[in-house]
This record gives structure tokens, C-alpha cells and sequence, in this order.
């Protein structure tokens, strides 16, 4: 991985994941970029109800837009994965108290590893398998995999964002 990437992803406080793909049919591969949400002013909610306005205060939308960055996670030779929509992940037991410092980690105690392990005809017990996890304000990532992946992060600029009057 290369390192700045990875330290700059880690940072990270607000991820959208933008776009997926798998390999062709012979092929183990994972492609996930996730772009990064920056908060706008802040501003009334706009709710339709000056009462809700006024209990929620000022808001801010999280948007992707110029200056956001790019991460591109690539995952060669998966075993397994599995992408769950964020409104649907439930906050109970002990995870719903933890508090992660970072979107992205690494979880050799994850469930889903454990999950994947058990069903596994894995080739070599030498080479370990690794749980990859990446928390997104739409989707949460999970792969286990047994090599870590390639990320690259780029600096989105207005030429990333065609005019839509354009089209």
C-alpha cells in the first residue's frame, strides 16, 4: 500500500462509496473508490418546518466536490466480500459502542472473517487470510483477502465534475 495514501485515507471523516467493480470471470480482483464527503456552511435545514429548523439548528450537507479526494483500494486475490447498504447495519452488541478512529481498518476478529473461515476450503493454512473493512456514509465494505490492497488517492479538481448543462 502505498503509505501516503493510506495515511491520508486514515484520516479521513466522511467517505461515499462511488463506484465498484470485480474482475473478469477468472480473476479474484476488487476495484472500490471511495470519495471523500466535505462539509458545506452551515445552514438551516429546510426541513418545511421552522419548529424541526429550529430544534436541528444548523446543518451542514456532506458533499464530494473540487479538493475532495479519491481513494482507489484494489484488491487482488479476494476470497470473499460484501457490500451492505449503511441504513440497514445494525448498532447493537459491541461494536455499536466502539469508537474507530478511522474508516478504514484492518479487523482480524471480524465476524465476517471468522464467517468466511468456516466455509473455507483454503488451500494453504500458511498463507493468511485478512479482514479489510471501510465505513462509508452509503455503503460498508467488507473483504477478506489474503493480500493487503493497493491504494492511490488523487485530488479531485472541476474537471472531474462535468457541467451538468454541458450534457
Amino acid at each position: 500500500m502505498p503509505a501516503e495514501a493510506l495515511r491520508q485515507l486514515e484520516k479521513v471523516t466522511n467517505l461515499y462509496l462511488s463506484d465498484f467493480r470485480m474482475g473478469r470471470f477468472d480473476e479474484r480482483r476488487l476495484t472500490a473508490i471511495f470519495d471523500e464527503g466535505i462539509p458545506g456552511e452551515p445552514g438551516p435545514a429546510q426541513t418545511g418546518s421552522s419548529v424541526i429548523d429550529d430544534i436541528l439548528g444548523p446543518v451542514s450537507a456532506i458533499e464530494v466536490r473540487p479538493g475532495s479526494r479519491r481513494f482507489t483500494l484494489r484488491f487482488d486475490e479476494y476470497v470473499s466480500f460484501k457490500i451492505t447498504d449503511e441504513s440497514q447495519i445494525r448498532a447493537e452488541g459491541p461494536e455499536a459502542t466502539e469508537s474507530h478512529a478511522s474508516l478504514f481498518r484492518e479487523n482480524p476478529s471480524a465476524v465476517f472473517l471468522r464467517h468466511v473461515k468456516q466455509g473455507l476450503h483454503w488451500e494453504d493454512d500458511r498463507i493468511p487470510l485478512y479482514h479489510y473493512c471501510v465505513v462509508a456514509l452509503n455503503h460498508v465494505l467488507e473483504v477478506v483477502t489474503s493480500l493487503p490492497p493497493d491504494v492511490e488517492m488523487q485530488v479531485l479538481s472541476p474537471d472531474d465534475f462535468p457541467d451538468a448543462s454541458e450534457a
